[in-house]
This record gives C-alpha cells, structure tokens and sequence, in this order.
C-alpha cells in the first residue's frame, strides 16, 4: 500500500523512478547532487517505492517520542556524538552486526556549495569491505534512483573516477551548488585508512557507578593514547616486570591477577566503556598502584606506545572468535600481529592465549605453527578445569555451558 502511494507520488512530482533494490546484502549508498531539502524528500519516497530498506545517521538528540518512531520508520539510526570514536567507526559497527545492511550518506554534507566530497563514504566501505552504489537525482531529465556498484578495492582515485564520471551529466536542482568531485587535498593523509579491526566497538549502557568512575578514577589508572612510546619506569614509578592484557572484558581477571602478583605491573586494554568502568571499581576497591588501563584499539597501542622489549608477558583471553568466512580477516591473530607482539616482548617472553572456539583453535595452531617468531612451549585443551596459569574468566563459563572445550597456550617467543 505504501509503495503504491509513493510511486503515485513520484508519477504527481514528474519523476521517473530508474534501477532496482541491488541484489548484494551490504553497501553503502551514495546520494549526490545534493542541493536542495527536497532531495531528502524525494530520497525517501522512491526508497518506500521500490521497498529499499537503506539506513542513514540522525542525531542521536532527535530521537524523542514520537518524533523517534517516526525516524526510525524512516530508517534512521541514532548517531551518538558523544562516543568515542567517529560516525565512520559506527557506522561500521552497523555492517559488522548485521547480515544484511544498507547504509545511505550523501558525502557533500550540506545542501551549500562545497569544495570537496568528505571521505567518510568511502573509508566506511573500505574497512567494512562493501560496494559503493551510485545513488542519483537528476532534475534535468526528472528521474532519479540507482546506478552502477563500485567495488571498494579498485581504490580510492578509481571510486572518485567513476563518481565523476556517472554525475558528470546529472543536474542538481541547483547545479551551481554542486561542488566537485574530490577529496580536500589534506583529508586522506590527515585520516589516514584503518587496518581491519579484530573488534566491534559495541554499545553499552553505563551504570551510575561505572560513569562516575570513568570521571573520577580514570585519572589515576588510565593511559590517554598517543602515538609515542610510554616510558613505563616513569608511569609505574618503579622498574618490574610487566604484563599487558588485550581485551579484558569488565575486568575481574585482571585486578585479580594485579592483586595477586603485587611484584609485576599490569596493562590493560579495552574498548568497552562499561567494560573499564567496573575494572576501575574493581581496582579501587582491591587498593592496588600495580595497575594502568588503555581504553584504545590494542594495535593501534600496540603499535604506536608500547615500548619495543618491554613486555615480560602478553595475555589474549578469548578474543573474538569471528566464525563466519568472510570475518575470518578480522580475526586478531595473524601474522602482523605475531611480529608487533615479538617485538614488544622481552627475550623470552610469552603470549599466551586462550579460546573456546574449534575453528579458532585451528587458525591459531596454523597460524602460531608457521610463524618463525614463536614456539609453542605448551598447549592444553580441557574442559574448564585445567586453565593454563591464568583465573577463569566470564567468557569461559559463557563457552562451558554451550558445550565448547577450551584450548590455552603458552607461546616462547624465539630470540
């Protein structure tokens, strides 16, 4: 009923609708020119009119009863600023947490002329690894709808080729506010494109506690990121041994493993703000000093502030298992990650991981059995009884109680 309106609708505006619901599960799509308010109207009827289920960010402050509903009808999703990290990061988190998704965006940004088109377009399709569709409005010849799908991977200067090239004859309602075709001169070097992510940074909701920990307790545990080494004489205020955990969850493992070994210091890394808000709870009500968290991408911190041999130990507790195929990419352990996690080891050091996952078993056994960094100094498989030199952890009941085994290892690395 509601397609049959808006097709009417278009047929009354003079438009001929042009293309189909592209038969791909994901994409982000491109809607250029965009010069007048009227394109966002017309947007969204020939989407109600050809049943294109496409999202798009609102601000996150417009989704107040009864006008949320109506948005979220439309297909919005709330877009909140007040996040760490960039719409580009959720917008990826989107296409990471769906099977199927379609995500609308038009790069000029505002309806004035502009430039220059911003990158976000692009760099979302590119770490979500989706095609680009060229989505149009042409007042000219009064039609709008579809055009070609852009494979991601041809490049940057390839996708700005084509864009210029399908637009080159469509007219905007305004076509002296249509802007060219390219990305600021500065843009791409000052953002420089994201390697794959091994995570998803997943929403959560902070309780009253854990937020007025972050506010108060983070300056005495956190580590801002920076992309330069830490001197960690200086940011524990001794010299001893030093471990780093990569991902910790809420915690509780680690503050145990703090308090335990008052004799060695403790890293901790984590993007889940309710994750670290109950760490540093834990941490303050356990009173210890042996403890620093970095709420930030690990190899991003990894790579850019951890000192090279400074590690005596790196833990990797259950991360992500990424089972489907085509996420196996994401999958944290790989070779890139085996040679920054050597280098960050001290002669000897360890990397000990473990998993509840079969199939990720297997890839770090091949991926660890190839490598010329490191050798595998013991691997036990068990059923939750037998953890290897580490506490049980929540993930780990969360896999005994769905039948999975569990696998540890302790990797050498080889010097």
């Amino acid at each position: 009923m509601l397609a049959a309106i808006a097709r009417l609708l278009l047929r009354l505006g003079g438009w001929t609708p042009v293309g189909g619901v592209p038969d791909i599960p994901k994409a982000v799509f491109v809607a250029a020119p965009h010069t007048s308010n009227w394109d966002g109207v017309w947007a969204l009827i020939y989407k109600v009119a050809i049943g294109l289920d496409i999202k798009f960010f609102a601000k996150q402050s417009l989704f107040w009863f009864p006008l949320g509903i109506l948005l979220r009808g439309l297909g919005a999703v709330p877009l909140d600023r007040t996040r760490a990290g960039s719409a580009v990061d959720q917008a990826v988190a989107q296409f990471d947490n769906n099977e199927e998704f379609f995500f609308g965006l038009a790069p000029e940004g505002t309806r004035s002329f502009r430039s220059h088109w911003k990158s976000g377009f692009y760099r979302i399709a590119e770490t979500a690894n989706v095609p680009i569709v060229l989505g149009f409005l042409d007042y000219g010849e009064k039609e709008l709808g579809l055009g070609p799908i852009i494979d991601v991977s041809v490049g940057q200067q390839a996708v700005l080729e084509e864009c210029r090239r399908f637009y080159a004859n469509v007219k905007g309602r305004w076509p002296e506010k249509f802007g060219p075709i390219r990305f600021p001169d500065d843009e791409m070097a000052r953002k420089p494109q994201r390697s794959v992510r091994s995570f998803v940074r997943r929403s959560g909701r902070l309780t009253g506690s854990q937020e007025k920990a972050l506010s108060e307790l983070w300056p005495g545990y956190g580590i801002e990121f920076e992309d330069a080494p830490l001197e960690l004489d200086r940011v524990f205020g001794r010299r001893a041994p030093r471990v780093l955990e990569i991902g910790f969850g809420n915690g509780d493992t680690l503050v145990q493993q703090a308090t335990e070994n008052p004799d060695k210091d403790f890293v901790g890394i984590e993007v889940h703000e309710p994750g670290v808000g109950h760490c540093l709870i834990k941490a303050r009500d356990a009173g210890i000093a042996n403890l620093k968290l970095i709420m930030h991408d690990a190899i991003e911190v990894l790579g850019g502030q951890i000192p090279d041999a400074s590690l005596e130990r790196v833990n990797l507790y259950f991360p992500d298992p990424w089972p489907k195929k085509r996420h196996h990419k994401r999958r944290i352990v790989n070779p890139a990650f085996l040679a920054l996690v050597a280098r960050r080891l001290q002669p000897h050091g360890t990397l000990h991981i473990a998993t509840d996952w079969a199939g990720y078993a297997e890839h770090i056994d091949e991926v660890l059995g190839a490598s010329e960094l490191f050798r595998c100094a013991e691997r036990r498989k068990h059923d939750g009884d037998r953890p290897l030199d580490r506490p049980r952890t929540k993930f780990e009941q969360r896999g005994l109680k769905k039948g999975h085994r569990i696998v540890d290892w302790r990797f050498e690395r080889i010097d």
